[in-house]
């Protein structure tokens, strides 16, 4: 079976992980989001930060100003395009910050740190 173009690009330019560092602009804006996302399944939220070039897959938020995703994007500009699209942006500052390097306890890796070197 042939592979598609996307898919092709996919395999040779794989996608990045990135946490995310988001404040809302306000406390208006603050209140707005939180009314925006009321009664919500988390489901349908997942769905709505989604597109070909970006997606959030996880998602912190405590009481503190701050709050933290973690995304897997093409660049950094994919998540902020976006959240500029939806009308995020309107609501709060993101600062994205690339991970190059990605593991969790259901990621089974021989050597953890076998492809990369902080010591560079």
């Amino acid at each position: 079976m042939k592979e598609t173009l996307f898919e092709l690009l996919e395999k040779l330019m794989p996608k990045k992980h990135f946490i995310c560092t988001h404040t809302f602009v306000s406390e208006d804006a603050k209140k707005q989001y939180f009314e925006n996302c009321k009664n919500v399944p988390s489901k349908d939220w997942f769905a709505s930060v989604q597109n070909e070039h970006a997606e959030c897959i996880q998602h912190w938020m405590g009481s503190a100003d701050f709050w933290f995703c973690h995304w897997v994007a093409d660049n950094e500009d994919a998540i902020l395009d976006l959240l500029n699209d939806d009308g995020s942006s309107e609501l709060f500052i993101t600062l994205p910050a690339e991970m190059n390097y990605f593991a969790s306890k259901d990621n089974d890796m021989e050597d953890i740190y076998g492809f990369h070197s902080y010591a560079e």
